[in-house]
């Protein structure tokens, strides 16, 4: 920076060091100034790299993941749409075995309902048999076992019923999963608008430190002018106050010099005077003399009266002459007084005009301390603002170093939600790969166990037996009825129960068994779970 601006003040000035103190704080100020601004610059700088590094990010970030992740989020909200508004043919084919199933138990029921009432009927018919202990377990294991198989088919039922309930579990989290992304997609876009405000922000705080920084300058230059204009103005007061009073001074001292050169070219005149009468009188002495000399001898007695009236006449002109040069002294002397009188009252008036210099210049140092003060003032507000700015950086450090976190876990959450949607996808492949296989199986289990035939053929099987065996019953009971009214003995009666019941109880127990591994491998085929098929 040039301070050639700055060397109005001379060292051969009054106040030289003030100048130069001057000098000294207004380019100490100024080189602190560069260096806030250099300062300053170079903050600005890495602020403004960090904010374009972070809109890099940004911009890659939006680029690349976010166009991936709104095209997942597309085709996952594409089929959770398609799952919502339509069931796939394999759940509505699985519903419709369900519902065949059902159709199936219910009949089975009925027909179970049917057997036991035809057992009730019988057990109406049996009543007198009530006694027998042995009869009556056997009658009660076989409602055991029916409300065993009851039981099943009700665990069958509420099986289904989970499986179906965990398809609606499964759409409820695949709908909580868009609303997430929804969520973080509305959180980028406040991250966005945040970066946003930030960046405004950093141009408001550039701003504000360009305009800063500019008024800073204008103080300076402001400040500098004034104390140029005060340093001039105080120079000029105080060269014009000098050269007034040297002017003064050289005036009273040309005066008083032409005063005491005129008295003494006055004496000058009268000693010339005095010594051209002196000359004139000695000549004319010495004439008269040589005349007297001349004449003494022809007449001493004569000129001796003479020559006392002329010496006489010569004293008192001597004397005439000498009461001249003592007036002409005396004026000398009062004139000489007179100027030194004078002399002495400018003196006075010059030591009071520089006891007034003096003051003023104690003044125009106390204003320079003021302004002094002033600068210090104003470098310790510069050290304030420099520590506002240091302040600001590690603000803008801090805000910083907080969106790098943010922006960590965000990637983090969105790598970790990317995996998620990945294995949510390879579970809903498996998920739909094990549907189909079960569906697959489902579809090929009537065709493969027979179920239908197997069913009516066992219903059959068992409701012709049923009924056989009933009437085999009826016929005991008709047999026993007829024993009892003919009242054999209890060793006849009991061996003849027992060769009735027993058989009849053995095969009952036999057909029971046997519609029970039935219905329970029915059971487990339709609950075993399937073997993932292979993906080409």
């Amino acid at each position: 920076m040039d301070h050639s601006n700055h060397t109005l003040l001379q060292s051969g000035s009054p106040n030289g060091a003030i100048s130069d103190r001057m000098r000294e704080l207004l380019a100490r100020a100024a080189q602190d100034h560069v260096y806030e601004q250099r300062t300053q610059g170079a903050v600005l700088d890495e602020i403004r790299q960090r904010l374009e590094g972070m809109e890099w990010l940004l911009r890659e970030l939006r680029e690349r993941e976010l166009g991936g992740l709104g095209g997942m989020l597309e085709s996952v909200s594409g089929r959770i749409d398609g799952l919502a508004s339509r069931p796939p043919s394999w759940a509505e084919g699985l519903a419709q075995h369900v519902e065949a199933v059902r159709d199936h138990v219910d009949a089975v029921g009925d027909r179970v309902g049917m057997v036991g009432d035809r057992v009730g009927a019988v057990g109406e018919q049996v009543k007198p048999l009530a006694e027998l202990p042995s009869l009556w377990a056997d009658i009660g294991t076989v409602g055991e076992t029916m409300e065993h198989a009851l039981s099943r088919l009700q665990a069958v039922a509420e099986t289904t019923q989970a499986i179906s309930q965990g398809m609606g579990d499964f759409a409820g989290r695949l709908g909580r999963l868009q609303n997430s992304m929804e969520a973080a997609a509305t959180r980028f876009t406040r991250l966005d608008k945040s970066l946003a405000d930030l960046s405004a922000r950093t141009e408001q705080v550039e701003t504000g430190l360009r305009e800063l920084s500019g008024r800073v300058e204008t103080g300076m230059r402001d400040l500098a002018g004034e104390v140029e204009t005060g340093m001039r103005g105080l120079a000029g007061g105080v060269e014009a106050t000098v050269r007034d009073l040297s002017g003064r001074m050289e005036t009273d001292l040309r005066e008083l010099s032409g005063r005491v050169e005129t008295g003494l070219g006055d004496l000058g005149e009268a000693t010339g005077r005095m010594e051209t009468g002196l000359r004139e009188l000695s000549g004319r002495t010495e004439s008269g003399l040589s005349e007297l000399s001349g004449r003494v001898e022809s007449g001493l007695s004569a000129l001796s009266g003479r020559v006392e009236n002329g010496l006489s006449a010569l004293s008192g002109r001597v004397e005439d002459g000498l009461g001249d040069l003592g007036e002409v002294t005396g004026r000398v002397e009062s004139g000489m007084r007179e100027m030194s009188a004078q002399a002495a009252s400018a003196a006075e008036a010059a030591q009071t005009r520089l006891a007034r210099l003096d003051d003023r210049t104690e003044q125009a140092a106390a204003r320079l301390q003021a302004l002094d003060g002033g600068l210090t003032a104003v470098a310790e507000q510069v050290t304030a603002l420099d520590s506002r700015v240091g302040g600001v950086e590690g603000r803008v450090v801090e805000v910083c170093d907080r969106h790098d976190a943010r922006f960590d876990t965000i990637d983090a959450q969105l790598a970790a939600l990317s995996s998620r949607a990945e294995a949510a996808t390879e579970h809903l492949e498996a998920v739909d790969d094990r549907v189909e296989a079960v569906n697959q199986r489902v579809g090929q289990l009537p065709a493969t166990l027979n179920i239908r035939e197997r069913v009516s053929e066992l219903l059959a099987s068992q409701t012709d037996d049923h009924v056989k065996r009933f009437d085999a019953l009826a016929e005991a009971a008709r047999t026993l009825t007829e024993a009892v009214h003919d009242r054999p003995d209890r060793e006849q009666l009991a061996k003849a129960l027992s060769e009735i019941v027993d058989p009849a109880h053995a095969d009952i127990s036999r057909r029971l068994s046997a519609l029970e591994e039935t219905m329970l491998a029915l059971a487990e085929a339709l609950l075993r779970p399937s073997r993932p098929a292979s993906k080409d």
